[in-house]
């Protein structure tokens, strides 16, 4: 019988403690996980939200998604293509487009945040709407300045990475790109040879003055234009 005892005190010690850390919110328990409660709490938000609220916030976070996809299924359709008969400036097109839509989507989304009050639905739409399709938008755009500079198109490149840091002003990868360009620049520069391009584009590093070319409308070359279709 004794040497039963202390087993039995050990179980009761273990059964306090999961009813303790239950009831401080430790998040090893399902139930209680914060980020869990917001991700079932997300996918409730039409059940949650009286119906002229969810149209008010969630309707255009979704338009914005639909054309996103509709977008992309142009762009994949194009890539089933074989290379050399691939449409280069509808791809490029596509692209730019379906980045400005998620993060239009983004946007509308953080919009929508201050038109509820529970933080639970608040944190709903910050994560299933907000954060993610902002990272979207932010990955198509960097993915854009990559290749542009593979294509010695730097003054592109630039664009592209000023775009992102107009999203996110804190952005690592943006502001490492702009500034490995602006050494490689300046090295040309220093050795006699043409700089701003590896290959067509700017010949001056003066251009990267010009108005922000990464802002739709401001340039004669604005990409936010370019392969346009009938999506």
């Amino acid at each position: 019988m004794k040497r039963f005892l202390p087993a039995a005190v050990i179980c009761v010690f273990a059964v306090a403690a999961v009813i303790g850390a239950e009831a401080a919110g430790v998040p090893w328990k399902t139930g209680d996980n914060p980020k869990q409660d917001a991700s079932a709490t997300a996918s409730d938000l039409k059940a949650e939200l009286a119906p002229a609220q969810y149209n008010r916030i969630i309707k255009p976070i979704e338009a914005k998604l639909e054309a996103a996809v509709k977008i992309m299924k142009v762009h994949d359709k194009e890539m089933e293509k074989a290379a050399e008969k691939r449409n280069a400036r509808l791809l490029l097109g596509c692209k730019i487009r379906a980045a400005e839509a998620y993060l239009g989507a983004s946007l509308a989304a953080k919009k929508g945040l201050n038109l509820v009050k529970k933080d639970g639905q608040k944190a709903a739409i910050k994560q299933q709407y907000e954060e993610p399709n902002r990272k979207k938008a932010i990955d198509i755009f960097a993915e854009l300045a990559s290749e542009a500079y593979d294509k010695g198109d730097l003054r592109m490149a630039v664009g592209y990475y000023k775009r992102i840091l107009s999203i996110d002003k804190e952005n690592a990868v943006a502001k490492e790109g702009i500034t490995k360009i602006f050494r490689e620049v300046q090295e040309s520069k220093q050795s006699g040879k043409k700089s701003g391009s590896k290959g067509g584009g700017s010949d001056d590093l003066r251009s990267w003055d010009r108005p922000d070319y990464s802002r739709t409308g401001r340039n004669p070359r604005d990409y936010s234009k370019t392969g346009r279709g009938n999506y």
